[in-house]
């Protein structure tokens, strides 16, 4: 999946400075792939090289003589794992729009934020030189207005802003560093099993009763339950619980053998019958600790786990918002995804109508495009009837929307993909199509082209690693040397 940014600059250039700013920043390292294009083919329409520039002008000159449209309308700057892009002109929201800089990236781009911000300032000091050459926006009004970078405000949802603005600040930075924790990030997979859930509520009303879950395999009743695992990620803890033999009542619980070696020593006596402490009903049994009580309740571990997936995705911090619980055993969350936002609602059980219609109230109050609803539990058939009827008389109002309805974290996740894939796939062609006349094929497509190979060539680069050892060592099956099978009753017979 790609993802945008981009930042507008409200600084008009002229068609020279257009060109002049294309070469300064070449000179800097930043390659303008239509521009090296066009060039291409001049050269190959003309005998002397040392012509190409000049009839690059002539062409300019002509397009802007006649009325018809820019030479230079932007272009495109292609690195290893992202694309810069750079559009002149146009009009947003009635006002001219300057020049609009943005970057296209994957997940796994390390800081594109900065690298955007970088490339703005390389193109702030290249307009700044184009300018001197008599590209326009001379004066003090023009020097001014090239440190006024700004983001596409106008494109943010106005719902996204409500959403965050209706949370107190403080709480929010607080829910993001929790969600962040890479303790809840590990326990929220595991507990993404709804027989490990089931298990942990299981043993936590066991133990509250006085009847804890013993520490064997099939006292779980799980199915390859591992309880390492749940106490490494701080779900489980082992105690050791000493009880008498005569009355059951639990006499104490110690954290680990040893603590019971301490006490045994000490010639400790049961004060219900006044048997030695040694000689009572000692087993090791799990207790859900307090960490999982608190991801169990009002769903935790969900929005946890939502949470995670839309980092995993590429999502920035800064673009995801989560409501604090309400304390209803439901949870909400915002994210704006290429300027697109999406209100994910959420709830560890079924997806009830009272559910759906709560739903649909925060869907009016955010004004979001799509909602993802996400139950663990049975999903009502009258629930699902209330969603897609609202989603079916929104539409037929002419607003663009999109109703996703998973069952559990796993199916949302791809959900999720998807429907970031196909909204990356359109604000790219909406950003980029005004470069599709001056290249001759669609750029949002090219650029989607490339990183797909990209992505395909280093796929098939892992595997061949992988594959490299085991080729070796059949290499080396293949020449070791062969030991020569020697018949003794050769030998014997020579000797005779």
């Amino acid at each position: 999946m790609l993802l945008l940014a981009s930042r507008i600059l409200e600084h008009e250039l002229n068609q020279e400075g257009r060109l002049r700013l294309l070469e300064k920043l070449q000179e800097r390292g930043f390659t303008p792939l239509i521009r090296s294009a066009r060039r291409s083919c001049f050269e190959q329409a003309l005998d002397d090289a040392l012509q190409v520039e000049e009839m690059e002008r002539l062409i300019a000159a002509s397009a802007d003589s006649d009325a018809q449209a820019p030479y230079v309308r932007g272009d495109i700057f292609c690195f290893s794992d992202h694309v810069f892009f750079l559009l002149f002109g146009g009009r947003e929201h009635g006002a001219a729009a300057g020049m609009r800089a943005g970057i296209v990236y994957e997940a796994r781009t390390a800081e594109p934020l900065r690298k955007l911000n970088s490339f703005c300032q390389a193109v702030t000091l290249c307009v700044g030189e184009a300018d001197a050459g008599g590209g326009g926006g001379e004066g003090e009004e023009g020097a001014t207005a090239l440190a006024l970078w700004r983001q596409d405000w106008p494109a943010i949802q106005d719902g996204f802003v409500r959403f965050v603005v209706k949370q107190d600040p403080d709480i929010l930075s607080a829910v993001a560093c929790r969600e962040n924790s890479r303790e809840r990030v590990r326990a929220a997979k595991l507990l993404e099993d709804s027989e490990t859930r089931d298990f942990l509520r299981r043993a936590k009303e066991a133990y509250a009763e006085g009847y804890p879950v013993t520490a064997s395999a099939d006292a779980a009743g799980l199915p390859g339950f591992a309880a390492d695992k749940l106490s490494e990620a701080g779900l489980l803890r082992r105690e050791v619980l000493v009880s008498c033999r005569k009355s059951g009542h639990t006499l104490f619980s110690l954290p680990s053998a040893d603590a019971l070696a301490v006490v045994t020593i000490s010639q400790a006596r049961c004060s219900e019958c006044g048997t030695s402490i040694a000689d009572e009903k000692v087993e090791e049994v799990l207790a859900p600790t307090q960490f999982s009580h608190m991801l169990l309740e009002d769903g935790a571990w969900l929005v946890n786990r939502l949470h995670s997936i839309l980092r995993e995705l590429g999502i920035a911090e800064s673009e995801i918002a989560v409501e604090p619980p309400a304390g209803d055993g439901e949870a909400r969350m915002m994210a704006r995804v290429c300027d697109e936002s999406f209100l994910i609602v959420m709830r560890d059980g079924d997806l009830t109508p009272a559910f759906a219609r709560r739903a649909i109230n925060t869907k009016l109050e955010t004004d979001a495009r799509h909602l993802l609803i996400v139950a663990t539990g049975k999903i009502h058939n009258e629930g699902r009837t209330s969603l897609l009827g609202f989603a079916s008389r929104t539409e037929r109002g002419g607003n663009d929307f999109e109703l996703i309805i998973a069952d559990g974290a796993e199916a949302a996740a791809a959900e999720l993909r998807r429907a970031f894939e196909r909204v990356s796939h359109k604000a790219l062609a909406e950003q980029l199509c005004e470069l599709d006349a001056s290249m001759g094929l669609s750029v949002s497509n090219l650029i989607e082209t490339r990183f797909r190979m990209l992505d395909n060539a280093e796929a098939h680069a892992t595997q061949a690693q992988l594959r490299a050892p085991a080729a070796r060592e059949r290499e080396l099956e293949d020449v070791s040397p062969v030991v020569p099978v020697i018949d003794l009753s050769v030998l014997e017979s020579a000797e005779r």
